[in-house]
């Protein structure tokens, strides 16, 4: 039998999530039963919201990297060591965490300079990331108060 329509991905996940939340979490008898498949149509309900934007992780991992390289020049002149650290990373997510907090309590001009940079973008990051991972913390949530 073929369906008069092929469903996407998108669809299909969010049917399985919703079957799983109303049908099968209600007729688990077990606390770990019921919290597990909780999780389990909240990960769909993730998955849903990454394929809205399939190159966000990428193309943020990217822009900070960008940012950071932009930051390059200024940072290398500065010869502080901690920077030069935090410059070798290998993610751009070490490397800017390590410059912030190489540039804590730090009044210079480049400190400022990292800080207005660095943490305006991963603030937008974060963001992002907590919108698409909304389901799957109010999973968490809900499975607490349940464990009460």
């Amino acid at each position: 039998m073929a369906l008069p329509v092929t469903p996407d991905v998108e669809t299909i996940l969010r049917a399985c999530a919703a079957t799983v939340r109303a049908e099968i979490v209600p007729e688990l008898t077990s606390d770990w039963g019921r919290y597990s498949g909780n999780l389990v149509a909240a990960s769909l309900e993730y998955a849903v919201a990454l394929l809205a934007d399939p190159e966000g992780p990428d193309r943020r991992r990217r822009e900070l990297a960008e940012a950071i390289e932009a930051l390059r020049p200024r940072i290398e002149a500065a010869d502080r060591a901690e920077l030069a650290n935090a410059l070798a990373a290998t993610s751009p997510y070490q490397a800017a965490s390590g410059l912030l907090v190489a540039a804590q309590n730090d009044s210079s001009p480049l400190a400022s300079e990292l800080r207005a940079t660095l943490h305006p973008l991963l603030e937008q990051q974060l963001e992002a990331q907590l919108a698409a991972s909304g389901p799957l913390l109010a999973a968490f949530v809900t499975n607490m108060q349940e464990a009460r």
